[in-house]
């Protein structure tokens, strides 16, 4: 280091070990990444021990033409070759090519008998879906026939697949990356065209790529202030820090990009739980049938008829809706009436959008006022049905109360009106577009906009610190962080716990 002839030896000693201190604490850090991420590596390859071979039936149990058999691992032609015989009597299996259909039959080896008629299909790695060699026996659907098969495979050393095996094998093996593993449960569970639409936009690596580019100008951005590690008495030229400063910032504003598309990303995924409240006899329960085109709930001309909730969904241009038509909110002395106000209420407060029915034929009451107050926020609508009856109810008597909320008029029992709600719901829910298209790829899941929120936290703290003018050190930890924070969401930095959980999601067979 440079002496300094204006500051005394006591201080220049100081600086000496402070920046001593600082190298250090670099080296450590550095050892202590790279202890962590040959701990990842060996934590993954306890979770998943590659020597197993596993099989599960892949097809839903029940009545059906064909089920599929898959079944996994380095011993998957070898335990076939126990009990698959080949229509070409002097064929064996170890001489099927990958990616080929072959017809042949499956017999107990232990009871000496016949099962099915069967094609077969090998898939050798690495050209698989998990990365090893993959045997998928097509069989005939049922229960019994796919049953024998599958115990057939567990007496041979085959062990039972966990939910999700297959894509966890396949994002341990470097098939898919984290992000793209996840979206294979989306796929399955899609409930809608748009919803299926970002399931396979993420899939095909959309989000991955967008995080990755992230990741790439992070990474640049660390590599010139490492330049700078060894040196930390030259400050960093000026010109540099307002490159990075402004690159900084270009990766911040594309990461707040992806976060405003969480909102809108989980309506289109799990859907808005949306409760219909009203005190008894207002015809929610008809408003209900209307709106999902069928009998569910029991209507009535006498209050106090539904004392239960019934969830029923729909699916609202493109967005799911999950609803419950709910108890008649009102004072009652009747002891299993009230119970079910009690459990409306608590619906109530679950709910994330309320559909708030109102009389049109009569006046508002001390009931419809508990009602109206207890909404709050933008997350609802108000309907006033019954507009085949003589009207005692305007808009702008709700309006006192509510002047802000959107009033949609109904007939339930004639079927007038019901477009006009489903369109206020849905610009209520996301604006006033006619429709949700999937253009574009959008977050959905929870832990994506934290890791991303994290990775944002990190590179505000670098932009501070570098105006500031701390050291290189403390600048690269900041950086490493918001890398450390990107790389958990496509699977560099993962967990046992994180995999358990996302995994435990799947179905068994997938």
């Amino acid at each position: 280091m440079k002496e300094t002839p204006w500051v005394s030896k006591e201080v220049q000693k100081t600086q000496n070990l402070n920046y001593g201190l600082q190298n250090w604490l670099f080296i450590l850090n550095s050892a202590l990444t790279l202890i962590m991420v040959d701990y990842y590596q060996q934590m993954k390859q306890f979770a998943l021990p590659n020597e197993d071979t596993i099989a599960a039936i892949s097809t839903p149990e029940g009545k059906g033409g064909i089920a599929i058999i898959r079944i996994s691992g380095a011993e998957a032609l070898k335990v076939l070759e126990r009990f698959f015989k080949r229509t070409e009597e002097s064929k064996s299996v170890f001489d099927m090519e990958s990616h080929r259909l072959y017809r042949g039959q499956i017999l107990d080896p232990a009871a000496k008998r016949f099962i099915d008629n069967v094609l077969c299909v090998l898939m050798k790695s690495p050209h698989s879906y998990t990365g090893e060699d993959v045997v998928e026996i097509h069989s005939h659907g049922g229960y019994l026939v796919p049953r024998r098969i599958l115990d057939i495979l567990f007496k041979n050393g085959v062990r039972p697949a966990g939910p999700g095996e297959f894509t966890l094998r396949a994002f341990m093996n470097g098939k898919m990356d984290l992000a793209q593993a996840e979206a294979v449960v989306d796929v399955v569970n899609a409930q809608t065209d748009e919803s299926l639409r970002q399931a396979e936009f993420q899939l095909e690596g959309l989000l991955s790529k967008k995080i990755n580019e992230s990741k790439e100008n992070i990474l640049d951005i660390l590599a010139e202030i490492e330049a700078h590690v060894d040196f930390p008495e030259d400050e960093i030229d000026p010109i540099k820090k307002e490159h990075m400063s402004s690159r900084t910032e270009i990766v911040i504003n594309e990461l707040k990009k992806v976060l405003t598309t969480y909102e809108e990303g989980k309506i289109i995924k799990h859907g808005v739980y949306t409760a219909i409240l009203g005190k008894p006899n207002v015809g929610k329960s008809s408003l209900l049938n209307q709106l999902i085109m069928k009998d569910r709930a029991i209507v009535s001309p006498f209050p106090g008829t539904t004392r239960d909730f019934i969830e029923e969904s729909i699916v609202v241009k493109g967005i799911p809706l999950r609803l419950v038509d709910t108890a008649g909110l009102r004072a009652s002395a009747d002891e299993i009436e009230s119970a079910g106000i009690e459990l409306t209420k608590k619906k109530a407060n679950e709910a994330e959008f309320i559909i708030a029915v109102f009389d049109g034929s009569t006046e508002l009451d001390q009931d419809d006022l508990e009602i109206i107050s207890s909404l709050c926020g933008d997350k609802s609508v108000l309907v006033i049905n019954k507009i085949d009856m003589p009207q005692n109810l305007s808009e702008q008597q709700i309006h006192r109360y509510l002047p802000n909320h959107e009033i949609v008029r109904t007939s339930a029992k004639e079927g007038i009106g019901i477009d006009d709600l489903k369109t206020t719901i849905f610009q209520k829910l996301v604006g006033t577009r006619d429709k949700i298209e999937a253009s574009e790829f959008i977050i959905s899941e929870l832990r994506h906009k934290i890791a991303i929120e994290k990775a944002r936290e990190g590179l505000y703290s670098f932009k501070e610190a570098l105006s500031k003018g701390d050291s290189p050190e403390f600048l690269a930890a900041d950086l490493r962080y918001a890398l450390h924070s990107l790389g958990e969401i496509t699977g560099e930095v993962t967990t046992e716990d994180l995999l358990g959980k996302i995994f435990s999601k799947f179905c068994i067979g997938k």
